[in-house]
């Protein structure tokens, strides 16, 4: 089973700004969607994990299944929103 660790943070300043920037612009679906991500990218950028390892990771994470026509709806919202 995979290891957990649950944090509470407090960010002000930059941090705090960079953080909803991130969410705001759609590059993350949350603040800690963005910090995970970062964390990941900064043990890359330390070689303390390879990016072939994080791709398999990836790839046997379980896929959500879209259908072709809940695809066109979904693209139609994001083209509706631009």
């Amino acid at each position: 089973m995979a290891e957990t660790t649950t944090l509470t943070l407090k960010f002000k300043g930059i941090e705090a700004h960079l953080l909803k920037q991130m969410v705001d612009l759609g590059l993350f679906n949350s603040k800690s969607e963005a910090i995970r991500s970062a964390l990941i990218k900064y043990a890359i950028d330390l070689n303390l994990l390879d990016k072939k390892t994080i791709w398999q990771e990836i790839q046997a994470h379980k896929k959500r299944k879209v259908s072709p026509e809940q695809l066109a709806v979904d693209l139609a919202n994001v083209r509706d929103e631009i």
